[in-house]
């Protein structure tokens, strides 16, 4: 509804003001205008929302951006930590193997060792009970002396024997359990060391998870923001759209005026311009972007130096306009009288008022920056008949 009554008001004031300036030429109709306060609280509304949005949409991209980067770098740490994990699980999966496997030697070295010493027992046994009579049986089949002490250390070599077998295998056992032991510390260390890292990446990902809620809401208001700064957008071309209508309709009604009357369009006006056009910034050549670049409506003329420097009317005419105006800034429109009216745009300063009739090089105004500008240039805009044309067309 602002938005509506805006291009309303623009239309309204702008056109009624303008034929004003005609009333005692010809008969024009009758056409009703918001007054000029509402006008400019209105624009002024629409500029200041437009500025607003743009610093909050800007302050919105940086945190999203830095809410993108904090992820990312959490994510990075999460990845780091999680490799870790994964190479302890990989290292205790070992270790359980290996003491699985020694668990089964000692079980094995334990059955080959209650074997052996079985064996060993029972033939202490059988020796016990043979006693001397077995000694003196084994002197009495004895061929010799030599014979018997070859029989007897026979004896003694099987039984030593068999101590040493279990000696051997009680230390392999020993061994072996050491070795398990060892390695069930290792495990535990190892188990320690994926408990921290547990804590460690839970407590990321509780960080992770709080950071990419708070992302997500800053998306949504960056998306809200940037749907704002469309519809802003959209309104102002909607208003620059009302200006060249407004055009039209100027023009179509002093025809019409003129034509009702018996008279001529230009006659009797009293400010028809030359219908040549001097340079409109003196001293100053340099353009920025040129007519048509991107939908440019105009020309940039810009230079070093060059704000606060004069501007001056391009040719004869009447001011039309000389305040601010949304995206131009302060701002000058200069009608010629002969079809043509000229524009000048982001001024610092004006030198001129409505109704004023100016000459062909008279200074209106003084660069600036104000308004949708980039820097300190004149915005310079040809119109004829209601249409946009190249200045360059002129020079």
């Amino acid at each position: 509804m602002r938005k509506h009554s805006f291009l309303r008001g623009l239309t309204a004031f702008t056109l009624a003001g303008l034929l004003a300036f005609y009333s005692g030429v010809v008969q024009l109709p009758n056409v009703s205008a918001e007054s000029i306060t509402d006008l400019k609280s209105q624009l002024a509304e629409l500029e200041k929302q437009e500025e607003e949005n743009n610093k909050r949409l800007e302050e919105l991209r940086d945190d999203v951006s830095q809410k993108r980067a904090y992820r990312d770098e959490l994510q990075g740490k999460i990845d780091i930590i999680q490799q870790q994990l994964d190479i302890l699980v990989q290292r205790i999966n070992e270790l359980d193997a290996q003491i699985e496997q020694g668990e089964q030697d000692i079980a094995d070295t334990r059955i080959s060792i209650n074997a052996n010493y079985t064996k060993l027992k029972k033939r202490l046994r059988a020796l016990y009970m043979a006693g001397e009579a077995s000694n003196l049986s084994i002197l009495l089949s004895s061929t010799s002396l030599v014979d018997y002490t070859q029989k007897s250390e026979v004896i003694q070599s099987v039984t030593k024997h068999d101590t040493e077998l279990l000696d051997t295998l009680e230390e392999q056992l020993t061994s072996i359990q050491e070795q398990v032991e060892k390695i069930n510390a290792d495990k535990e260390e190892l188990s320690t060391d994926k408990k921290d890292l547990d804590s460690k990446s839970d407590e990321l990902s509780a960080l992770y998870l709080e950071n990419q809620k708070l992302l997500d809401e800053a998306e949504q208001n960056e998306a809200e923001a940037q749907a704002e700064a469309e519809r802003l957008e959209k309104e102002k071309e909607e208003a620059d759209a009302a200006i060249d209508k407004w055009y039209e309709d100027y023009y179509a009604a002093l025809k019409a005026a003129s034509t009702n009357s018996g008279g001529s369009y230009d006659s009797g006006v009293g400010y028809i311009g030359t219908g040549s056009f001097v340079w409109p910034m003196p001293g100053y050549t340099y353009i920025t972007c040129y007519y048509g670049d991107g939908g440019h409506r105009g020309i940039d003329i810009a230079g070093g130096g060059i704000y606060g420097k004069p501007i001056v009317a391009a040719d004869g005419g009447k001011v039309i306009y000389s305040d601010w105006m949304d995206s131009y800034g302060y701002c000058v429109f200069i009608d010629h009288g002969n079809g043509y009216s000229t524009r000048y745009a982001h001024a610092s300063a004006l030198a001129c008022s409505v109704g004023d009739t100016v000459s062909p090089g008279q200074t209106i105004a003084y660069v600036g920056s104000t308004g949708n500008s980039t820097g300190p240039h004149l915005h310079f805009e040809v119109i004829y008949y209601g249409s946009t044309t190249n200045p360059f067309n002129y020079f």
